[in-house]
Formats: structure tokens, C-alpha cells, sequence
């Protein structure tokens, strides 16, 4: 097995991801918004560097409402197992829902229903303010 080796495509790739936090990404976006820059990158590349942030949690891996793989940078990601998730099912946007009430809801189905969801694979689909027409994001939401 290789050892692990830092590269400027991978070091490019993770100041884009993290310049651009929170935002959804496929392996072709990523390939098209490297391009862009500049950077000569393939589609295999990218594929395997985000699956290994994935696999470290650095990045979250999810399919948006179309069923389409999206890669979203989240940092440590060490909270997100602490807070609902939403996802709009026009622009794959994923938010993180700090929320008394959605908080109160996952202590409710504990206590009363003796179940506990996971937080981290739980999301909530709509439809988002900015792509609604609205001018904001979603309140409570990042």
C-alpha cells in the first residue's frame, strides 16, 4: 500500500473546498471549478481525494434529492452529529440546523419512543429561501 503524499492538486483542491464551505460540490463541479483555475486535474483524482476526506470527515458525502453524489466540505464535521440537517432539493444545498425546537424533537423520540436518531444521516428535504425566490438563507441554518 502507498504511503500517503501530499500534492499541490490535493493542497489546491482542499484551500477551493475550504474557501467554498458548505457548498455542494459533484466530482465533475470540482474538476470544472479547478480547471477554471488553472489546475490540471482529472476526474479520477478528484474522485479519490474527496472519497478520502470523506472517509475522514473532513467532507461530507451525500445524494441531493435527484440522486446525484455531492460532496459538501464541512471541516472537523466532529458537530454534526449534534444537529438536524436540510437539504434543498433545487440547488443540493446542505445546512446545518441548530434548533431548540428540532433538538427538543430528537430528545422527544428518545424519551418517549425509546429511539434514537442519528443526527448526522438525518435530513430534512425542501426547498430553500434563495431558491424559493427569498433573499436569505434559511434562519437557524448555515
Amino acid at each position: 500500500m502507498r504511503g500517503e503524499y501530499s500534492t499541490r492538486q490535493k493542497r489546491d483542491m482542499l484551500a477551493y473546498l475550504k474557501n467554498h464551505e458548505m457548498e455542494p460540490y459533484t466530482v465533475d463541479d470540482l474538476v470544472f471549478r479547478m480547471q477554471e483555475q488553472g489546475e490540471r486535474v482529472g476526474r479520477t483524482t478528484v474522485y479519490r481525494y474527496l472519497e478520502q476526506l470523506a472517509e475522514q470527515g473532513s467532507v461530507r458525502k451525500y445524494q441531493n434529492a435527484q440522486g446525484v453524489t455531492q460532496y459538501q466540505h464541512i471541516g472537523d464535521g466532529a458537530d454534526c452529529d449534534a444537529h438536524f440537517h436540510m437539504m434543498c432539493r433545487s440547488c443540493g444545498r446542505l445546512y446545518h440546523v441548530r434548533c431548540e425546537q428540532m433538538d427538543a424533537l430528537s430528545r422527544h423520540l428518545a424519551a418517549d419512543h425509546n429511539f434514537q436518531l442519528n443526527l448526522r444521516e438525518t435530513i430534512l428535504v425542501g426547498t430553500c429561501a434563495r431558491c424559493a425566490g427569498g433573499e436569505a438563507d434559511a434562519r437557524g441554518a448555515d
